[in-house]
């Protein structure tokens, strides 16, 4: 276990040689499959330091006498681990992509209540916005204007016919030492003066980096930047010291502080360094323009300071934008209507209503869109845009009998005429008689002026139009009642038709699909009402009805051919006398052939329906059989009900209705006795069910044991009511009754000498629970029954004597 230790610290020492160690050799021996997956990250660790590609330290191990099984198992490894292609670092782009300094970890953003005020005023939410962030960016090329300082960490990458790394921090003093050349001073230039000083000062030692045809190259780039640490002072929503990257800029401060607050600047944003103001940042430039030349990078122990505003104004109205704007001092209000994004669609852009607040009271200024570029406003002033009216300076309107009614110009003298044939023209259909305009008076009252549409046509009395005219024009079928006629009873789609001119009887039927089979050809019969004429006479006579004989191929006699139908009549086409459709009615349970059956005739009975299913089997019980009838009249009591009930209580109503209800069927006398009143006639629907015997007798209620009992003849209903354990302390004796299995029931009868009704197989015995006694002294109660008694003692006495 030593030895292998040991030969995977000998692999790892070996292997990093070639990159700490420019002479060192790699041996032969190395097994890299021995190495552990800490030791193979750490190879690629160091390979990343160094700022060298995979395909370089390849190159590098194999020069330093690495075989070529080893490095094939060195990648095989690495691509195991997924650090394949992950930890190479790109050597075509000019400067590596940085990281930020872990020695001071960079705020974050500090959290904003906003108060109304605060949402109201323009440019609040460019630095609070949840879809508009400006975090500040590690993770981009270093620019060639970047100020270097004290802890940016520079990479070295030396390759080609020599091969070096360093990875260099600058120093307090602001220099990086470069082996065998010295200190070289970099803190406070540009990364691109830096790049080309330790370019020139590398040919110093390399000297195949320089010359026509180099043969050594060096790439440099920063690995590491360092933080700064920037204090943002003033109006501002949360001030403080905030930590960013060095290559933050002002609206990255201004972003992580929450921006001005709600007293605080927009448009005079002070960057000091040095006890200097370097920058003023207006942010409306960036808002309005997108201009960021004002957004400054910022270096260690920058002061961004907000001061209070100086002019404020309220837009509101119909601008774009409305909210608090800040204006500065020669602003105008053209200036403010382009922050607000200008007018809306709906605006009075003639004039603007400013209200301004004096050193006593409040007062209005009107300001006409003229004088927009040199009025301006002061600080406090509330500008508010009107909307247009809705009210139309040249509109006049057509509807009714033109193809294109709508709303049209009104032109300077423009007549009737001229309207008409701008909504192109009369429909064929126009009711010429009359036409209406409607025209505002002075007061804007409606009034009507009537017209003769001929007159308007021909030219002899056109009329000349004024701004909100309504010119209505009928057609015929809007002056007169809907036309119609109706057909009912046997035909395919019965109802309503529209009338039609010269329709005849034959073009309704077929219309309506012609005749069911149920129809009879010869009774077919129109209800046609009073014309105009006979009814302005007091008459009895409500219609007048005519009869008609049509075939089903809807041949007509002549006479009949030539009988046009009217608006407003009624067909009727009635069905054949003897025509029904089949009925079924259903037997079940003990007969030979139980099942559905026709009904052959409206006189057919029970007793019939028993001869044609063969007769009882020797187990039916006879005495136990129902009748299941459904309801006829069912539509009849829905309509009962639903005058009388509410809706809510309509629908379980109708449930209960629908419902099968039963008949006694006494089967025995049915048999012994057929015609007779217990042998019914059969119904559409009926359902006869003969049960098997049964040799049980079930009781319940209130006895102490509920139970289900072996019958037994002769004996009596006490009997089973004792064999259950008995009444009940809460039975109510007296109310004992025996429900049959056909359906029907008996009760006890007497007061004193109670006469209980016979059990028998299939039946239900059900003893009653006593009613509750209302609650309370009931003294009162039995004194009223002594006093009941009593006299009705004294009665008797006085009749025996």
């Amino acid at each position: 276990m030593i030895q292998r230790k040991t030969l995977k610290l000998i692999g790892l020492i070996s292997l990093l040689a070639c990159y700490l160690i420019p002479s060192a050799q790699v041996p032969n021996n190395v097994n890299v499959n021995n190495l552990s997956d800490q030791q193979v990250e750490q190879i690629v660790e160091e390979i990343s330091n160094r700022g060298l590609t995979m395909e370089q330290a390849i190159e590098l191990a194999r020069i330093r006498g690495a075989s070529p099984s080893q490095i094939s198992q060195l990648q095989s490894r690495i691509r195991t681990l997924r650090y394949d292609g992950q930890s190479t670092t790109n050597s075509g782009n000019q400067h590596a992509m940085p990281s930020a300094s872990s020695a001071d970890t960079l705020s974050q953003k500090a959290p904003v209540n906003p108060s109304p005020l605060n949402k109201k005023i323009f440019g609040f939410n460019f630095f609070n916005s949840q879809n508009l962030t400006f975090e500040p960016s590690v993770n981009i090329p270093i620019p060639e204007n970047y100020v270097l300082g004290i802890n940016d960490q520079l990479m070295i990458n030396i390759w080609g016919a020599s091969q070096q790394t360093y990875r260099l921090t600058v120093d307090v003093n602001g220099n990086i030492q470069i082996p065998d050349l010295g200190p070289i001073h970099v803190a406070g230039e540009n990364f691109s003066q830096v790049e080309s000083r330790i370019r020139q000062r590398l040919v110093g030692i390399y000297s195949n980096m320089g010359g026509d045809r180099p043969n050594t190259f060096a790439e440099i780039g920063i690995s590491n930047l360092r933080s700064i640490k920037v204090n943002v002072i003033g109006e501002v929503n949360t001030p403080g010291t905030y930590t960013l990257p060095a290559t933050a800029s002002a609206f990255n401060a201004l972003y992580l502080s929450g921006g001005p607050n709600e007293n605080g600047s927009f448009r005079n944003i002070q960057v000091i360094r040095q006890n200097k103001v370097v920058a003023q940042i207006d942010v409306y430039d960036f808002l309005i323009h997108a201009d960021t030349d004002n957004n400054i990078a910022l270096r260690d122990q920058d002061i961004l300071f907000i001061p209070t505003y100086n002019k404020r104004v309220a837009a509101t109205g119909t601008f774009k934008r409305e909210g608090y704007y800040e204006l500065k001092d020669q602003e105008s209000l053209s200036d403010l209507l382009s922050y607000t994004g200008g007018f809306s669609d709906q605006a009075y852009q003639n004039r603007l209503s400013i209200t301004r607040k004096t050193a006593t009271q409040l007062k209005v200024l009107d300001v006409k869109q003229e004088e927009f570029g040199s009025f301006i406003p002061q600080n406090g002033d509330s500008i508010v845009a009107g909307e247009i009216i809705s009210r139309y300076e040249n509109r006049v309107s057509i509807s009714g009998a033109v193809f294109r009614p709508g709303s049209f110009e009104l032109s300077e003298g423009m007549r009737l005429s001229e309207l008409i044939d701008k909504a192109e023209g009369l429909k064929e259909s126009v009711y010429s008689n009359r036409g209406v305009i409607i025209r505002l008076g002075e007061d804007l009252s409606p009034k009507t002026m009537a017209f003769h549409v001929p007159d308007i046509l021909n030219g002899t009395d056109d009329i000349v139009l004024k701004r909100e005219d309504q010119v209505i024009i009928q057609d015929i079928f809007s002056m007169r009642e809907a036309r119609f006629v109706r057909i009912y009873g046997e035909v395919l789609n019965p109802g309503q038709y529209p009338y039609r001119e010269n329709m005849s009887m034959k073009d309704l039927l077929f219309l309506a699909g012609g005749f069911t089979e149920a129809a009879s050809e010869s009774f077919i019969e129109l209800a046609r009402r009073r014309d105009r004429e006979s009814a302005t006479k007091v008459s009895d006579q409500l219609a007048t009805l005519h009869q008609f004989t049509i075939g089903r191929d809807l041949v007509i006699n002549a006479e009949d051919a030539q009988f046009k139908i009217q608006p407003f009549d009624y067909i009727y086409v009635r069905k054949a006398p003897s025509y029904n459709k089949q009925r079924t009615v259903t037997i079940k349970g003990e007969v030979a052939y139980p099942g559905p059956y026709s009904i052959s005739s409206k006189t057919e009975r029970v007793s019939d329906l028993l001869k044609r299913s063969g007769g009882l089997t020797p187990h039916a019980y006879s005495k136990g059989a129902i009748l299941k009838r459904i309801r006829t009249n069912d539509e009849i009591v829905k309509q009962s009900i639903r005058t009388a009930l509410e809706d809510s209580l309509l629908e379980s109503a109708q449930k209960q209705i629908a419902d099968n209800y039963k008949l006694e069927l006494r089967l025995e006398s049915i048999l012994a006795k057929p015609g007779s009143i217990f042998d019914y006639v059969l119904r559409e629907g009926d359902e006869i069910i003969v049960p098997e015997v049964s040799q049980e007798v079930k009781i319940s209620g209130e006895v102490l044991n509920p139970i289900g009992l072996a019958y037994q003849e002769n004996k009596s209903l006490k009997y089973y009511v004792n064999r259950s354990g008995g009444f009940s302390s809460n039975a109510k004796k007296g109310k004992v009754f025996v429900i049959y299995s056909d359906g029907t029931t008996k009760v006890t009868k007497g007061l004193f000498n109670r006469n209980y009704p016979e059990a028998e197989p299939g039946s239900q015995i059900v003893v009653p629970q006593k009613p509750e006694r209302p609650a309370g002294d009931q003294t009162s109660r039995w004194l009223a029954i002594a006093s009941t008694f009593s006299s009705l003692a004294i009665a008797i006495a006085a009749v025996l004597r």
